[in-house]
């Protein structure tokens, strides 16, 4: 998995093929854990016609979950009423920019002339410049997903993580979800930087 640059009206990188399909795992696994929104939705709107608008909702008990939608209130009741009101949209937003992520992953281009991505070691990656801060959001709920399962709430804990990563390697499933999580992040970061020297340009 290589940096993100610029590519005329495209943000480029070459990814091997165990990236693409870890990328693709990830998307879905959080897909799942989301729900599929025009369900939420719908549901949604059953619910309120036949009992009225929700006036509260519990947090999730999902850890993941606790992450990608976290409480908008440090007040409980506050934090309850805010989450009836917008948890519904934010799954929503959230799936579709993943489905739309997934398209990207879905569209790497064969780097040795193969007719898809899946065929070879490599793929070339490309990102439209206005599908861009899409592609980061998508990352970033990658990154939540995984920090959740990672139990990080502190920056001690982000720390630790990142020591567990750079640790030599044990085969646990901790230490690989965190060198998942250092990747993605360094994947982020680059697609960011690319965009930041291409607006300074």
């Amino acid at each position: 998995m290589g940096p993100f640059t610029r590519d005329g009206a495209y943000y480029s990188a070459r990814i091997d093929r165990r990236s693409l399909l870890l990328l693709r795992q990830l998307v879905s696994e959080i897909l799942v854990v989301l729900d599929d929104p025009s369900d939420a939705e719908g549901m949604s709107i059953m619910v309120s016609a036949s009992t009225g608008p929700e006036d509260k909702r519990d947090a999730p008990v999902e850890r993941s979950l606790e992450f990608l939608l976290p409480p908008m209130s440090a007040d409980a009741q506050t934090a309850q009423s805010l989450r009836a009101l917008t948890e519904d949209i934010v799954r929503s937003d959230k799936s579709r920019r993943l489905r739309a992520f997934w398209r990207i992953l879905d569209g790497a281009a064969p780097v040795r002339g193969h007719p898809r991505a899946s065929d070879s070691d490599e793929a070339d990656l490309r990102v439209r410049a206005a599908d861009a801060w899409q592609c980061l959001g998508a990352l970033n709920d990658i990154r939540l997903g995984l920090a959740g399962e990672l139990g990080m709430a502190t920056t001690s804990d982000a720390e630790a993580v990142e020591a567990l990563a750079m640790s030599e390697p044990t085969g646990e499933h901790t230490q690989s979800v965190a060198i998942i999580y250092m990747l993605v992040t360094w994947w982020q970061d680059s697609l960011l930087t690319a965009m930041q020297e291409h607006h300074e340009d």
